[in-house]
């Protein structure tokens, strides 16, 4: 017997007669500095802990991105201490390599799933995967006779992508069983006042789940990888227009494939075998109601980071130029030198100040003069800006957990450009791999270059 098991946002269980595998473990706890929480906070990691140890069947954990909703490390910790089974962590290898570095520095049993290759588990339960992007994946499942598709929030996201995709699916899986499937953007969609961006960014959520399923024509599509929220003061602004389950299914454009969307609570289980939509229906309803109570029931936002001072701030600036230069040498002062990265006008609220930031020049103080503020790049809390500064990974969190806001047309893309190094440095294309230094230097410039044309022929 082959089953699908829902436990929260992107994590679920299938098990087989001779293995189990478990998607993208967060079952708990927030993440990304307190910027995101999960909808419904009733699973926890003992609970999966206990059914781990209880299954008697080799464990496989797959790990679909670095990103702390997909691959948490309290989590990791706690398997290391707890689990007393056989188990290996699945990934898929690439020039991100976030994902290997910290198994291994958690000494967790480990195995690589290349692009596009089947790699058999336990029995008749094997997985390929495929990538989204640089650090990004998606997978295809097979365990007794069905197939599952998992696409996460953000893989196949328009027609096109799905038409480029399918060939090399159904090859491998002529038909669809189950497709999971995301359906609402977790990223950063403006500013306080850019509703009408967020409303898009809704919109396109419920086009993606459209297209997909009028590609694949799966038999079963179960919504999973968006069931968080933006949780702190600095950032609930970007929960504004995002859609629940019951409003989402009476949008038009899911029409012709409403019938096929099965929403599921927590720790529903699925009999990949027998189970269809119809079977499903009283299920269907009843977690339809589940998250429209959590969407309503939402506890008051978390706090901000504490104010960090001026001091602080500068210090805190040093020792990541400090840093970069231990990865990289004088590549930043270089690439800053001929305007390949600019130095980056940070207004800080909390403190009416606006700071540059420059790998020639490194931290000035900028005058307070009228529209100072309105010069700056981006704007964010002195906290939160101490937490991008100290962090290995502080972009990756400040961006992903969206507790900034931009200040000019240009804002984001400079800030991206000017962290450039430090996201080099995390996914190891830093000095000692000098080919992958090269070739994400290359593609940033690629990107960027593509960028301004798009923008030049609107």
């Amino acid at each position: 017997m082959s089953t699908f098991t829902f436990l929260n946002h992107a994590c679920f269980i299938v098990r087989t007669d001779g293995a189990l595998l478990v998607a993208d473990p967060w079952l708990e706890g927030s993440v990304l500095g307190d910027a995101w929480s999960l909808v419904d906070g009733s699973t926890s990691s003992a609970a999966l802990m206990a059914e781990l140890n209880g299954a008697s069947v080799p464990v496989y954990i797959w790990c679909s991105r670095a990103q702390p909703d997909r691959f948490s490390l309290p989590f990791l910790r706690r398997f290391r201490s707890e689990f007393r089974g056989i188990a290996t962590f699945l990934y898929r290898p690439g020039r991100d390599m976030r994902i290997s570095n910290e198994l291994r520095r958690h000494r967790l049993p480990m195995a690589e799933c290349p692009e596009g290759v089947t790699v058999g588990l336990a029995g008749d339960l094997r997985l390929t995967a495929f990538a989204n992007g640089d650090g990004d994946s998606f997978c295809l499942i097979g365990c007794g006779g069905r197939n599952i598709l998992n696409l996460g929030d953000r893989a196949l996201p328009t027609m096109a992508a799905c038409q480029a995709a399918a060939p090399r699916i159904a090859q491998l899986a002529p038909r669809i069983d189950l497709l999971l499937t995301g359906f609402g953007s977790m990223g950063w969609c403006g500013n306080p006042d850019g509703f009408a961006e967020r409303e898009a960014a809704a919109q396109a959520a419920v086009g993606r789940i459209a297209v997909q399923a009028e590609r694949f024509r799966p038999k079963l599509v179960v919504p999973i990888a968006s069931f968080a929220r933006f949780a702190r003061a600095d950032n609930v602004w970007l929960n504004g227009g995002r859609l629940m389950p019951a409003e989402l299914l009476e949008l038009p454009r899911l029409e012709g494939v409403r019938g096929l969307i099965r929403f599921l609570p927590p720790g529903a289980r699925i009999d990949l075998q027998r189970d269809t939509p119809g079977t499903l229906a009283a299920l269907h309803e009843g977690a339809v109601g589940h998250w429209a109570r959590c969407w309503r029931n939402r506890p008051p936002p978390l706090p901000r980071p504490p104010p960090a001072s001026l001091g602080e701030l500068k210090a805190a600036f040093s020792r990541y130029q400090e840093r970069v230069a231990s990865g990289m040498h004088v590549l930043p002062w270089l690439l800053e030198a001929v305007g390949a990265l600019r130095p980056l006008l940070l207004h800080l609220p909390d403190l009416r100040q606006t700071v540059e930031l420059s790998y020639r020049r490194g931290f000035h103080l900028k005058p307070r003069t009228e529209g100072t503020n309105c010069a700056a790049h981006i704007a964010m809390f002195s906290g939160t800006a101490l937490q991008l500064l100290r962090a290995e990974d502080g972009f990756d969190t400040v961006y992903a957990g969206g507790c900034f806001w931009t200040m000019r047309r240009s804002g984001l893309s400079s800030f991206g450009r000017f962290f450039l190094p430090q996201r080099m440095s995390r996914r190891g294309a830093d000095r000692h791999r000098p080919l992958a230094m090269g070739g994400y230097l290359w593609r940033a410039l690629m990107g960027r270059m593509a960028r301004q044309l798009q923008a030049a022929l609107r």
